[in-house]
């Protein structure tokens, strides 16, 4: 040991920065130099990813925290995305066994992944059945698990539930949400910064919070969180309907770095045919709606089958997917101005004067249009979600004196992870291929940890724009669709 003790800093360094995070964890415990050199490795945000199609949970599991605990981390928090058909209570309480119950950690059911396997280190595209009386045999295993892991100095994170009480009338506790989040916020922000720097959800979606708010996720799943938050809610009175990962900036300690957030959303669907106007509706066991509507300034009712026949004459991308637009409007709490946000519904059937829409949430007198998914439109926006991100991109290093030397600013913002949330109707079996849902990132930034989900309504809402961008318009302030991708880039720069 004493021969050890002279190796120097730099070679001690090089050493424990190759450590898996558990060995890391022990090694920072041996002295304070090995600990002040195990704060000088972590003095930077990291994201960590790994994935497993194992077909038995827990050596998914396994598989999977092998791999995103391969490099020294700090977990702060952990997100699994798991398929369908895994035991998520069995494989969340699996995962918190073995990270600890000091780091915050969800896990949410996926009808899909993307991410690098454990064992190839190859992108890997991954659909799962949503039917929950599919078949599954030897040759269609569609089980799996990806795990994120998160490590953000500077930044402080919550969990805030989402709750609807359980006595009539049941009705979500909106109010009390907003107000949990921005108590939290200026609590280890304080008052100069009031706003998170941004927010995942899972579970449903709301959107009364903040223009200047950072948030995505996926707005229908089931899921599991560990927090004492939730472990305390009185299930007898309070039913759970989302939760919040919520990200603030931590005020309370001098923080070297700042963290941002940085959204892109790519849509795949443009309108066609008229706007129509619902005059009733037919909510069919919770899951679907009929509607009743009429084209926008007529009298007489809309003649649903034979509009939509001709809508499937005019469209030219087949097979195709059929949806309504719906644009609600939404009174932050902070008495700003209104947003404005669409919400889409697959629609799954006609007969006669009516047609119906997977979901429910639709009123009479509300304003619709239809929409349709379109390749050319997918894949121009995700080639402009490619653009945005573009400026964040390091530039190759430069030539200079015989060397190659940084051509980066020295405060550059640097890009250390990203997510994505993509409709399960895009991916492979629209695209033909696994890459275009991925390209804003991975052309981008080759080399960063980066994972997606597929779920059924991915939500994305970008804050104020950089300098010199603009908004088409109020709408896209907010978007919740049955067919966009939403694309979360997470950088950081010093602060001194």
């Amino acid at each position: 040991m004493s021969n050890f003790c002279s190796v120097s800093d730099d070679i001690l360094t090089n050493i424990m920065s190759r450590l898996p995070a558990k060995p890391f964890a022990a090694a920072a415990c041996v002295n304070h130099l090995w600990n002040r050199i195990s704060d000088r490795i972590l003095s930077r945000p990291r994201l960590t990813s790994g994935l497993s199609l194992a077909e038995s949970p827990e050596i998914a599991v396994d598989e999977a925290l092998e791999m995103a605990l391969s490099k020294p981390i700090r977990p702060h928090f952990a997100i699994a995305f798991v398929g369908l058909h895994f035991p998520i209570e069995e494989i969340h309480n699996r995962i918190a066994s073995k990270i600890g119950a000091n780091t915050i950690l969800i896990t949410t059911a996926s009808l899909g992944t993307i991410d690098a396997d454990s064992i190839t280190n190859e992108l890997e595209e991954m659909k799962w059945e949503d039917d929950e009386d599919a078949v599954i045999t030897d040759d269609d295993m569609y089980l799996g698990v990806t795990m994120i892991i998160g490590f953000v100095p500077g930044l402080k994170i919550n969990v805030v539930p989402l709750l609807h009480t359980n006595t009539e009338p049941q009705v979500p506790m909106v109010d009390e949400f907003i107000s949990d989040v921005r108590d939290f916020t200026v609590l280890v922000a304080g008052n100069t910064n009031p706003e998170p720097v941004g927010i995942m959800l899972f579970g449903d979606h709301y959107a009364k919070i903040s223009r200047e708010t950072v948030m995505i996720g996926d707005a229908h799943n089931y899921f599991v969180c560990t927090n004492a938050e939730v472990d305390n809610i009185d299930t007898t009175l309070y039913t759970v309907d989302a939760v919040a990962l919520v990200f603030a900036r931590d005020n309370l300690n001098n923080n070297e770095v700042e963290i941002k957030f940085h959204v892109g959303i790519s849509s795949g669907i443009i309108p066609i045919g008229p706007k129509i106007e619902i005059l009733d509706v037919l909510v069919h066991e919770g899951k679907t709606t009929w509607l009743f509507a009429r084209t926008q300034g007529e009298v007489w009712p809309l003649d649903a089958y034979n509009l939509i026949l001709s809508l499937h004459t005019l469209i030219i991308d087949k097979p195709y997917f059929l949806y309504i637009g719906v644009t609600k409007e939404a009174e932050p709490l902070d008495g700003g101005l209104s947003i404005k946000y669409t919400e889409f519904y697959e629609v799954i059937g006609t007969q006669q004067i009516m047609f119906s829409v997977a979901g429910t949430g639709i009123n009479p007198g509300d304003i619709c249009m239809f929409y349709h998914s379109d390749m050319d439109s997918a894949m121009g926006s995700s080639n402009d979600v490619y653009n945005r991100f573009h400026h964040l991109v390091e530039p190759p290093p430069r030539q200079a004196y015989g060397q190659l030397v940084s051509s980066s600013r020295s405060n550059r913002e640097k890009v250390f992870g990203g997510f994505m949330f993509a409709s399960s109707n895009r991916g492979d079996k629209h695209f033909g291929n696994s890459v275009t849902d991925c390209m804003p990132f991975y052309e981008n930034f080759p080399g960063v940890p980066f994972t997606g989900t597929f779920c059924f309504e991915p939500i994305g809402r970008s804050p104020v724009l950089e300098e010199e961008e603009e908004w088409q318009s109020d709408e896209n302030r907010f978007n919740m669709q049955a067919f966009n991708t939403i694309h979360l880039v997470m950088s950081y720069k010093k602060t001194a």
